[in-house]
């Protein structure tokens, strides 16, 4: 059984007009069956083919809207998700991301127009996600100047604050017990497949006492700076995600 001081918080990425509806509807009366405020990373403008599951849903921000008032927090989830550029990221995870290496002045125009985007449909975003975790100093510049001052990224253990910017961290890709810290559990209902819907439902049923809300992860798991056992783990966790997929790479030829 995990330890009372494991604490989690859900995040779906990709979410989109074009999305698919049935992988969403999946999720949906899982979330409000145990009272999951979740995450909810919105591209503003999509125009990555790979998004394009469904033709647009016109209630999709109807949609949005009604989860940001049940409780869910909504993250600018980049801007059209065309991930593009080679730039080196804060967190090199991938070689091609939206942001990371594209000049400032770029990146504060997009999250301009990804944040007017959303604010226009009734939406109240308060996070940002990066497309592939691909971000670097000037992104960061540009959400402090839109006054967007947290990001949901990072592989420690808990909140901290950096470059002027607050990261709530983000580790598991699939539910998985832990004994203490803050975890973020990333899906994207396009593409999960059904038995990791099935492992997720089962999760929650264990540990649904375990999830909290953004904000009280904020007030109650958050470090005024990361410490040397962070960044240490931090940097061990992001060789560890390389060396899997070089493994998986490998082994597939």
């Amino acid at each position: 059984m995990t330890s009372p001081a494991a604490r989690y918080l859900l995040r779906f990425d990709d979410l989109c007009p074009t999305m698919s509806r049935s992988g969403w509807d999946r999720f949906e009366p899982l979330l409000v069956e145990y009272g999951i405020r979740p995450i909810l990373a919105v591209v503003p403008d999509n125009r990555d083919p790979e998004l394009v599951h469904d033709v647009a849903d016109f209630d999709f921000w109807n949609r949005m809207r009604q989860w940001e008032r049940a409780g869910a927090v909504i993250a600018l989830h980049g801007y059209r998700h065309l991930c593009q550029s080679s730039g080196k990221a804060l967190l090199p995870l991938h070689r091609f991301t939206e942001f990371a290496g594209v000049d400032e002045g770029t990146q504060r125009l997009w999250i301009e127009e990804g944040l007017a985007i959303l604010r226009g449909h009734g939406l109240h975003p308060r996070l940002f996600v990066a497309p592939r975790h691909g971000f670097d100093k000037a992104t960061l510049r540009a959400l402090r100047g839109a006054e967007i001052g947290t990001i949901s990224d990072g592989l420690t253990h808990r909140p901290f604050v950096r470059n002027g910017v607050t990261w709530i961290p983000q580790q598991l890709w699939r539910p998985a017990e832990q004994r203490d810290g803050l975890w973020t559990i990333c899906l994207h209902s396009n593409s999960t497949p059904n038995e990791e819907v099935l492992l997720l439902r089962d999760f929650l049923r264990a540990q649904a006492p375990q999830f909290i809300s953004v904000p009280d992860a904020l007030s109650s798991h958050m470090s005024p700076s990361i410490s040397w056992i962070e960044r240490v783990r931090g940097v061990h966790a992001v060789w560890r995600i390389r060396a899997g997929r070089w493994i998986k790479k490998v082994t597939r030829h």
